[in-house]
């Protein structure tokens, strides 16, 4: 399947966070050691903060038992190392990734060619949201802080896991129903398949920026340049 088959063209588009506006390996080989190592310190430095004991409190009742701090660190630790897509322990993550977005000790990558493919969709009058398992605040921060701040003006809206999984087909019905349109004029560009697969359960539209030598029909080639309308 190529851009070039006949598909509709979409009223809203999800990007998928992680693998569209930031790298797909973002969480793993960036966000997510940078949390481990930084996270002692800014417990200690932001510890009177409302947001960061509300996250410690979701992160304790989410546990199910009592924690001491070293004890609390090591959970959150062996969370983070086994991928769980945690929301509470996200939370937590995102005030560490915002603090160092804000430090400019974390440097946001996004290219040349997707900013300008998103800033054609947004003329063309094509609703941009994107959708991940970075903590919302951080995904508009990544690119507020990146080497195209004005994209982050061009988004609708952000969501992350706290609407659902990535991979669960409900999280999709969920944000067809906030964006407030029908699932079948919505599309989801991911890199992943799970969460395509996904998508299309829920009857959404479903499209890959790069080839997949393994894909189906159910979720074909589509460059952001291929979705601007024809008269867009």
């Amino acid at each position: 399947m190529t851009d070039t088959a006949p598909l509709p063209t979409p009223q809203a588009v999800i990007l998928a966070f992680e693998g569209i506006l930031a790298p797909s390996g973002v969480l793993r080989d960036t966000l997510e050691p940078h949390a481990l190592e930084a996270l002692p310190d800014f417990l200690d430095r932001h510890a009177k903060s409302t947001a960061v004991q509300r996250a410690l409190s979701d992160i304790l009742a989410y546990s199910g038992r009592e924690l001491d701090v070293d004890g609390m660190l090591s959970q959150i630790r062996a969370w983070i190392r086994g991928g769980q897509d945690i929301t509470p322990v996200r939370q937590l993550q995102g005030l560490v990734w915002a603090d160092a977005l804000e430090a400019g000790s974390l440097q946001p990558e996004l290219s040349d060619a997707t900013a300008e493919a998103l800033a054609r969709l947004h003329q063309a009058d094509v609703d941009l949201y994107s959708f991940g398992a970075t903590p919302a605040p951080v995904q508009r921060d990544w690119l507020r802080h990146g080497p195209h701040p004005e994209t982050e003006q061009l988004l609708s809206g952000w969501f992350d896991t706290r609407i659902g999984g990535r991979r669960d087909a409900g999280s999709y019905r969920r944000l067809a129903d906030e964006i407030g349109l029908t699932p079948e004029t919505v599309l989801v560009l991911s890199t992943r398949r799970d969460e395509l697969d996904a998508a299309h359960q829920a009857w959404l539209l479903t499209g890959r920026p790069t080839p997949d030598p393994d894909a189906t029909d159910h979720h074909p080639l589509r460059s952001l340049d291929s979705l601007v309308p024809k008269n867009g």
